[in-house]
């Protein structure tokens, strides 16, 4: 009698391009969504709710992004499986509380608006929650319900703010608006997605290597650089925006902010290739094939090159009536800096390629030594430009920012490699 042979069923890997396209729609679908929540808030209140709006950001993001320590890219890159995921949950959960901490000690320091403020960080530390399940999901490929988390929370983003500040006339409402939404999105979305992996082990971790590694404070330190350098380089995004508004006020930096949310469509498009990348780079290097490694990274360089171009061409000649259309008359002067912030998004879409590169190949500590110095360079890009030339000095300061750390992401791979 012949023995019957019970063989489980290979899960089957997303295609390549199939995780680029859901990425794309996830990330441009909450990206766009978040842009709308800014023409709400530029339609329904003024210049000024915008720019208060604004702040709120510019403080939490870097905070949170400095809290969150980029365990997500940690996560995804382990080559061996060597922390469970619930110890990337416990270290995410303390550093989003230990942000909500520093963000109200800088309002009280700084007399920000406290509520906007505090509700703007409250909402990106519940995303930041969020994002650790999705970046369980990311390791297992699983792009399809990232795209479906993002989309879930910027659609409920944007029904809350508009229906709370049409209520209410409040930015500090609207702001109550997006931190519900993204609380929702964590723990009715993100959290039932992301279970169908907690048990399932990954195919390249090893066995009983959990028992082996030295714990969250392993973990902590193994992430620590990476964070500090997603945290420097988010600070450096808004450096333009501090200037801004300490030197001009809320209204100019409304009207920055809302040129620069234009070009968030860029970034969606850059982050999806980097994201889809970083599981495919971390492959590659882990079964030590660096000519795929490097012609992956060519290809995704050459294809931010060729849309860049195009973007870039495209605001120069459609930005001021593109701007006077979506926001009104008060923002139609503004082309030349849509313009400028179409370039550094390029440069930057770059940038997002080489952070994959170095996230895959392990180098984190060169990471935040880069960040730090491209810091240093945007502050005194800001510090030159704000004061002379405005709105236009700000975006030409987050262009030169952006070069410098380009060049200098593109040496130190280049070294790695």
């Amino acid at each position: 009698m012949t023995a019957t042979r019970h063989r489980t069923a290979p899960v089957r890997r997303p295609s390549f391009t199939g995780n680029v396209a859901w990425s794309v729609i996830g990330n441009g679908g909450y990206a766009l969504c978040q842009w709308l929540v800014l023409v709400v808030i530029a339609r329904l209140g003024s210049p000024a709710m915008v720019g208060d709006y604004a702040l709120g950001l510019a403080v939490g993001a870097p905070v949170v992004l400095l809290a969150n320590l980029s365990l997500r890219t940690v996560l995804v890159t382990d080559p061996n499986g060597a922390h469970p995921f619930r110890r990337y949950l416990l270290l995410r959960l303390a550093g989003m509380g230990l942000a909500m901490g520093v963000i109200a000690l800088v309002v009280l320091i700084f007399h920000l608006p406290a509520a906007v403020v505090l509700l703007v960080g409250a909402a990106k530390a519940f995303d930041g929650i969020g994002d650790i399940y999705q970046g369980l999901l990311q390791r297992h490929h699983d792009q399809r319900s990232i795209a479906a988390a993002q989309l879930v929370n910027g659609g409920l983003t944007t029904t809350l703010v508009a229906s709370l500040l049409f209520g209410t006339s409040s930015v500090a409402w609207a702001a109550a608006g997006s931190a519900g939404a993204s609380l929702l999105t964590w723990i009715m979305c993100c959290v039932p997605l992301a279970g169908r992996f907690h048990n399932r082990p990954d195919p390249r971790a090893k066995q009983h290597t959990h028992r082996a590694a030295g714990g969250v404070a392993e973990l902590l330190w193994t992430a620590l650089p990476l964070g500090l350098a997603s945290g420097v380089s988010s600070l450096t995004v808004n450096v333009p925006r501090y200037a801004l508004e300490h030197h001009l006020g809320a209204t100019a930096l409304g009207v920055f902010a809302a040129a620069g949310y234009l070009v968030l469509t860029g970034n969606v498009f850059f982050s999806a290739i980097a994201q889809t990348l970083l599981p495919r780079l971390t492959e590659l290097r882990v079964n030590g094939t660096p000519a795929g490694f490097r012609s992956l990274l060519h290809q995704a360089l050459f294809g931010v090159a060729v849309a860049g171009g195009l973007g870039v061409w495209g605001a120069a000649l459609f930005g001021s009536g593109f701007l006077r259309r979506l926001y009104g008359e008060q923002y139609a002067d503004q082309g030349g800096v849509l313009t400028v912030l179409t370039l550094a998004t390029v440069v930057g879409g770059a940038c997002f390629v080489l952070d994959a590169g170095l996230s895959a190949a392990r180098r984190f500590t060169g990471q935040l030594a880069v960040n730090a110095a491209v810091l240093v360079a945007a502050a005194l890009a800001a510090l030159l430009l704000v004061p002379r030339y405005g709105v236009l000095g700000a975006a030409w300061a987050t262009a030169a920012a952006a070069v410098v750390h380009c060049a200098l992401k593109w040496e130190v791979l280049r070294r790695a490699l």
